[in-house]
């Protein structure tokens, strides 16, 4: 069964997961004996993980969802808490501190955060009705399911021109915003949550280097720099002129 997913090694190795839990199961229950999927290996493959949106597709997205829809509050909801999808559909009026913050408890991890509320947030919860508790709702009046939130917010993104987008990749894109910005790592992981800094780092890695290869080249000098490395004398003569 993994190995006819081998062109698909993520979904294989979750294969292998739930089949894994499901049989423990069966053996706790002695609805079998052993369990077979114990000792199977994942398949080894290199991910970036989700796609982390570039500021192109971020404009792209405003765009075309402008303020005061449904799709465009998600997306300032999850681009400007830098929280995971399953926390966001949790948020509303409750979670607002009155003294701009909002509240979050991790459901993954229960981390309790309080994240100063950006203006292109706040911008977008000015739309919602006064009497609507619950920021995110469905076309019934209800919360979203994870599935549910998914499928929608993934059928935002090919209206919107950026089918490869997802709701996870905005909270890879906020914490690179970040990473540009010059904050810390600490800084970082006292808006996401994380607790540890090596998954600040997956997240920032590719922009990180971005920038600080721009500051690294922004140090050697320009035509003056190159003259002077290749004209030892030019350099000797300003010196003694110094």
């Amino acid at each position: 069964m993994r190995d006819k997913l081998k062109d698909r090694p993520a979904a294989a190795n979750n294969l292998i997961k739930v089949l894994r839990w499901l049989m423990a199961f069966a053996v706790e229950r002695q609805i079998r004996g052993d369990n077979p999927a114990t000792g199977v290996k994942p398949l080894k493959y290199e991910s970036d993980g989700f796609h982390t949106w570039t500021e192109a597709e971020i404009s792209r997205f405003e765009k075309h969802w402008r303020l005061g829809t449904r799709e465009r509050l998600a997306f300032d909801l999850l681009l400007y808490t830098a929280q995971r999808s399953g926390d966001v559909r949790q948020m509303g009026r409750q979670h607002l501190s009155g003294d701009g913050f909002i509240r979050v408890k991790q459901e993954k991890t229960g981390a309790e955060l309080e994240i100063p509320i950006h203006p292109r947030l706040n911008a977008s919860l000015d739309q919602l009705p006064r009497g609507q508790m619950l920021f995110l709702q469905t076309q019934f009046s209800v919360g979203f399911t994870a599935a549910g939130f998914g499928n929608w917010f993934r059928s935002a993104c090919v209206a919107a021109g950026v089918a490869n987008c997802s709701a996870h990749g905005l909270r890879k894109s906020a914490a690179t915003r970040l990473a540009d910005a010059g904050c810390t790592e600490a800084q970082i992981m006292a808006v996401t949550g994380h607790s540890t800094t090596k998954e600040v780092q997956r997240y920032t890695a590719k922009r990180d280097q971005r920038r600080l290869a721009t500051d690294a080249m922004a140090r050697i000098g320009g035509t003056d720099h190159e003259q002077n490395l290749a004209n030892p004398a030019n350099r000797l003569a300003k010196s003694r002129r110094k």
